[in-house]
């Protein structure tokens, strides 16, 4: 039986997170907005399911037809216009990358590829229009494998019983490994469909409550005041997700419990309740919750690219354009595209099992999985317009020749798993030089190895936001990489890279150092700093101090260029920089005065520690200016990180004064 409210609890969910990706101040919690789709999506799949089995009309060929005409026609749509767009607008890399996430999207694998990539090398969230097809990918992969358990259960026990333990056991053990894994490992909570099946457990246990009522339920009898508190109640659940939950949470683990119990709540009280009758169950909602596929789908995409465009985020004006075109697409999609797909006007074309319309939507998945694999493997297409752009978008690369490295740097295996990087080069003799620190010592590593000659081994060891021996987890890691550098007499240079923004509290938006720093805070840093290196000195070892560069937006913030020659399209899609590309070298001095005197501190502290700084050859001083590309390359590869092309560049200056250090 159709129940509006649910369509109203689905606009509930695609408006929180429609709000949270524009307007993400507004609603910290917004994004749990998709956790409440797993619970809508989870009872109402197992609904029918068990409908359809207790009937014996259950039939997986109709099932995956069904879902088939639901999900591919919108899908097919989006991606298709995705592909489009990038056509014209992204740089080959871009492209590739897009590619990459159709044919990912094509097959419902996102979840995992997103999971995949995260990580410092990973481009952007705000920047990836096919990045929110993760949850749908998680849904996907939830009905293709739970009709078959519910069948295999159905089948074997023909009890209701045995329905429920499945359920059971799918909720408990999904829910405790992803509490579990939430401790250690965040990403792989948020995308992996094992920790995620819990959510989709809770609806099908609603659906059972419904299909098998039985004294067991009593307590969530349909009485009006039974409905009334249960939907109070998932209203403060779901008031306290979009309040309380933000993205520094450690979710989802126990956290999703807010939203899912919320919606579970909400579900549970039916139509009796007033609040689901008049507010979820209300004509504009409902309308929303009919779009609310399309919609989601449409959302994204439109924000991304605006994103890509502008080279920052777009003004809320523009944002707020962007959310009423997603509205216009996703009616017209569900009006001109879904319904005369689900809802064709000829009986015999109803049964999807004897209609052509599925197998044509699956060619037409096919032919675009195809064209995003065709575009990975071609590399983007790179003959397209490169040379309308201001730099080489090419040389946005960072650790291209990472796979040359070694996955070792003197520590045992069980102690190696602690580090983020414990690389050295793959060569017959031992490392002499060691570079420690953070992402930017990374960034730093790879020109370094490049750069060195036959005879020269040089492994990285980290991270560490910052060299201090506080009693903090990070030091205990710091020490032990101390430890392994103190034991080896064969390390000679030591280079110690991390990002100023580890050591002062920077803004946000402008990168530059936004608090007041007193003269003896500044010599607390420098003394806390010169522990690290008075170690590594009193063991021998010459240490390098690696001064931070500037902090520019990421690169692909930075392309700019008109991306077509069409004249319809050529002033409308053309790529703006971001305005803090490029900045005055006097600017960055003065916004980062406090780590200046730093350095200086611990120069006066330590004279023997020797300073590289690497701003003449990242800046234009004579002109007084740093800007992210030169004759043509990209300074940058990803973040305010500097590229392969820089940290050659800087290595070659480098290592001629590490190797007579050497020699001291």
């Amino acid at each position: 039986m159709y129940r509006p409210d649910i369509d109203g609890l689905r606009a509930v969910a695609v408006l929180a997170v429609l709000i949270f990706h524009a307007f993400p101040s507004l609603l910290p919690g917004g994004f749990v907005g998709v956790d409440i789709f797993f619970v809508i999506s989870g009872y109402l799949i197992t609904s029918i399911l068990l409908g359809q089995l207790e009937a014996n009309q259950f039939s997986l060929g109709h099932f995956y037809a069904q879902r088939i005409k639901r999900i591919f026609p919108a899908l097919i749509t989006v991606l298709i216009f995705c592909l489009w767009v990038g056509w014209i607008a992204l740089t080959s890399g871009e492209y590739k990358q897009l590619g990459r996430y159709t044919a990912g999207g094509a097959v419902f694998l996102n979840n995992f590829l997103f999971w995949r990539d995260a990580g410092y090398f990973d481009s952007e969230a705000a920047t990836k229009p096919l990045l929110h097809l993760w949850s749908l990918a998680i849904e996907e992969q939830f009905y293709l494998l739970w009709p078959l358990m519910l069948w295999l259960c159905h089948k074997l026990t023909r009890t209701p019983r045995s329905k429920a333990i499945l359920i059971g056991w799918v909720l408990f053990a999904s829910l405790w490994f992803s509490d579990s894994l939430a401790k250690h490992d965040v990403t792989a909570d948020f995308y992996s469909p094992l920790t995620r099946a819990w959510e989709l457990a809770v609806g099908a246990l609603l659906a059972y409550r419904q299909q098998y009522p039985s004294h067991q339920w009593r307590l969530l009898s349909h009485s009006p005041r039974t409905s009334h508190l249960l939907a109070a109640t998932g209203l403060i659940l779901l008031i306290l997700s979009f309040v309380l939950i933000d993205q520094n949470r450690a979710f989802p683990g126990l956290w999703a419990l807010l939203p899912t119990l919320g919606a579970a709540c909400f579900i549970a009280a039916g139509m009796s309740s007033k609040l689901n009758q008049y507010v979820l169950g209300s004509r504009p909602l409902v309308w929303v919750g009919l779009i609310s596929y399309p919609l989601y789908l449409w959302h994204w995409p439109l924000l991304t690219f605006a994103r890509i465009f502008e080279g920052q985020t777009p003004s809320s004006t523009v944002r707020a354009a962007l959310l009423v075109a997603s509205f216009f697409l996703a009616f017209l999609t569900y009006q001109l595209i879904e319904r005369k797909v689900r809802f064709p006007a000829s009986h015999a074309s109803r049964d999807p099992r004897k209609s052509r319309i599925v197998s044509v939507l699956c060619f037409l998945m096919v032919v675009v999985f195809a064209f995003g694999y065709a575009i990975t493997r071609h590399d983007g297409f790179p003959w397209r317009h490169n040379d309308k752009l201001g730099a080489d978008s090419h040389t946005i690369v960072l650790g291209a020749d990472r796979n040359l490295l070694r996955h070792a740097c003197g520590l045992p295996p069980a102690q190696a798993t602690s580090f983020e990087w414990c690389l050295s080069q793959n060569k017959n003799v031992a490392s002499q030089f060691a570079v420690i620190g953070d992402s930017k010592a990374e960034a730093l590593y790879y020109g370094l190895a490049r750069e060195s000659d036959a005879n020269q081994n040089w492994l990285l060891m980290g991270t560490f936001p910052a060299f201090s021996l506080d009693k903090t987890s990070t030091s205990n890691i710091l020490e032990q990489a101390l430890q392994r550098l103190e034991a080896d007499s064969n390390i000679q240079v030591v280079v110690l890279a991390n990002s100023f923004r580890h050591i002062f509290s920077t803004d946000k938006e402008t990168r530059f150092i936004n608090k007041s720093y007193s003269a003896a805070e500044i010599e607390q840093l420098a003394v806390n700093q010169n522990e690290v290196v008075s170690r590594l000195q009193s063991s021998g070892k010459h240490v390098v101090f690696f001064i931070d560069n500037p902090t520019l937006p990421d690169p692909t913030s930075c392309i700019q260029g008109e991306m077509t020659s069409l004249p319809v399209l050529r002033h409308l899609l053309t790529r703006k920089a971001n305005p803090y590309c490029q900045i005055r070298y006097t600017d960055h001095l003065a916004g980062t005065a406090a780590y200046q005197q730093f350095i200086r501190e611990l120069q006066r502290i330590n004279p023997k520690l020797m300073v590289f700084n690497p701003l003449p050859l990242l800046c234009d001083t004579a002109n007084n200016v740093c800007t992210y590309f030169e004759n043509k390359n990209f300074l940058y590869g990803y973040g305010d990180h500097i590229s392969d092309y820089a940290n050659s560049k800087i290595a070659k200056q480098l290592l001629p004064l590490i190797r007579n250090l050497d020699k001291l």
